[in-house]
């Protein structure tokens, strides 16, 4: 495949490989013939970081770095916010990884992306089932976080 501006977090899932190109804000997939499809189309002002991974369920969640969002894509296409991370640290989000029970982990850069001075970064997890904003403290560690569950009544 030609014209990958900055391909980034590649994927193998459901016999196609999936990958983000930074540089067009899209989540693409190629199958074993070669075809691609644009799957995800970010409408982002500027140049950030977009990592993804999928819910047990199948549903892919999607990183948008610099909005400190992490949004979920629908089965009808559409994306919505899953998790808002936008104030839990000054420094954009990036990396990703989902569990087998959907819990979503995050970590944050540690500085400001592209360049910007290096410091140490931050982890989140978000529980499937978790209150939006509601985290505490997974581990001792300064950088582990996990969400609360959500309150069942």
């Amino acid at each position: 495949m030609t014209g990958i501006a900055f391909g980034e977090s590649p994927r193998w899932h459901d016999d196609r490989l999936w990958f983000a190109d930074w540089g067009t804000k899209e989540i693409v997939t190629v199958d074993l013939d070669g075809r691609s499809e644009v799957v995800v189309r970010l409408d982002l002002p500027s140049f950030q970081a977009i990592c993804f991974d999928w819910l047990p369920d199948g549903r892919l969640l999607v990183v948008s770095s610099r909005e400190g969002l992490l949004l979920r894509r629908e089965p009808d296409g559409s994306l919505v916010t899953h998790a808002d991370l936008s104030g839990l640290s000054e420094y954009g989000w990036n990396e990703i990884v989902v569990d087998g029970r959907g819990n979503a982990y995050v970590n944050e850069a540690g500085f400001e992306f592209p360049g910007g001075e290096f410091s140490p970064g931050t982890w989140r997890c978000s529980r499937r089932r978790a209150r939006p904003g509601a985290w505490r403290r997974a581990s001792p560690s300064p950088t582990a976080w996990q969400s609360r569950p959500a309150t069942r009544r």
